[in-house]
């Protein structure tokens, strides 16, 4: 191979889509016209060929292994890949995968995000990584997890679903379309179950903080003596509401994770759903100027948005329903937090009438002001996040309906 190809880029459009369908071990069955042409491999080429006859040495063999962990579990999953064609030069596709009954379909766009330019970076110092600690596969799809942890995405499925979103607005720019409005409101939906989450994540570190609360009553009253009875009392107060206050918690925040993960699976779905539709209007275009076409995909095509369509509506319909559910919990969170300022106050009336003698019992009726403030901080604005999450996901799925009568 030619030096001068090794570090050339073939290049393409942005509205040209990549098309490929293989079993389940990934031998080619099917791809289109751009597929071949970009990849440089003819037709018979390609078919019955496995997919890694594209695959470029600059990958991390962690992207794939996360890949292939995702898809053989019966998951979509997309990613951003350097591919190598049949003369040496490289090309870059954003790749989303479907599974299928008897295999997988893939649809791959051209990246062109603000996000594309720090995953090269980071798929580049991954590369060396591998090389110079001879990383296994699943070491480096640890390091890979651990690294977006660091860049902000709570897991490599969030990460996905942000970066379709910022690769379909991309190419809407790139295109000149106008912006995709059931997009733009599941990335506002995205952005409120994040803050949902977060805010749900503050209380637990507040409460965390401070568990050792009722341990210190029960130190100040015994050092009181006869005179720490009442510290007593307010001890076993504590006591009986942090304990309801922790079993609230864990399913507080397992709520408010169920509705971020739903969020970000629908988004991805969304997107995934567009871009095979997308494809499908390109097959009937192929067939009709073409005889070398693959328009036989289309029926896999739409049944497959038809699938992404229900899931993403289905899950929509799982945050209505457990709307109310969150909302109780939220009422009980309340009405423990009330409880919690009782104690508070219970606790100031003494520590004052103990004078200087109970500067510590101060200093921990203190702390309980902090966790007290800190909870009634979260819940009110955990109240307007919900009621904003609603008033969108109403707006969205009414949107999404719509998008499945057009596809059936």
């Amino acid at each position: 191979m030619p030096a001068s190809l090794v570090n050339a880029e073939v290049p393409f459009g942005f509205g040209e889509l990549f098309f490929s369908r293989t079993d389940p071990h990934g031998i080619i069955h099917s791809s289109n016209n751009v597929f071949r042409r970009i990849s440089g491999y003819g037709r018979t080429e390609l078919s019955g060929k496995p997919h890694k006859i594209i695959r470029h040495p600059d990958m991390p063999r962690g992207v794939f292994q996360i890949f292939w962990d995702t898809i053989k579990m019966g998951a979509p999953i997309a990613a951003y890949v350097k591919n190598r064609a049949k003369d040496g030069r490289f090309y870059w596709v954003f790749a989303i995968t479907m599974p299928l009954a008897d295999g997988y379909l893939s649809v791959r766009l051209k990246p062109s995000s603000d996000l594309f330019a720090v995953v090269q970076q980071e798929y580049e110092a991954l590369r060396e990584r591998e090389r110079g600690e001879s990383l296994l596969p699943e070491q480096s799809a640890a390091a890979l997890e651990d690294r977006l942890k660091e860049l902000g995405f709570r897991n490599y499925r969030v990460f996905m679903a942000e970066a379709i979103a910022r690769e379909l607005a991309a190419q809407d720019e790139k295109l000149k379309r106008q912006p995709d409005q059931r997009l733009s409101r599941f990335v506002g939906l995205v952005k409120l179950s994040a803050s949902l989450l977060e805010q749900a994540g503050q209380i637990f570190e507040a409460y965390d903080k401070n568990r050792h609360v009722s341990l210190n009553f029960q130190v100040q009253a015994a050092q009181l003596g006869a005179a720490g009875g009442a510290i007593g009392q307010i001890s076993k107060n504590y006591d009986l509401i942090s304990a309801e206050i922790k079993n609230n918690l864990n399913s507080f925040v397992e709520s408010a994770e169920q509705v971020f993960a739903t969020a970000n699976a629908g988004q991805f779905l969304l997107c995934a759903t567009r871009i095979q539709e997308e494809m499908q209007h390109l097959f009937e275009a192929e067939a009709k100027d073409s005889t070398d076409s693959e328009a036989d995909e289309i029926p896999r095509l739409q049944q497959q948005s038809r699938h992404c369509l229900e899931t993403t509506i289905s899950g929509l319909e799982s945050i209505v329903r457990n709307a109310q559910a969150f909302r109780n919990a939220c009422e009980d969170m309340k009405r423990l937090s009330a409880a919690l300022e009782v104690t508070r106050i219970m606790g100031k009336v003494e520590s004052a009438r103990g004078g200087s003698d109970c500067d510590s019992l101060r200093q921990l009726v203190d702390e309980l002001d902090i966790l007290q403030q800190a909870i009634s901080a979260s819940l009110k604005e955990i109240s307007s996040l919900d009621q904003l999450i609603c008033h969108d996901i109403e707006r969205l799925l009414a949107d999404v309906v719509a998008s499945r009568k057009r596809v059936n």
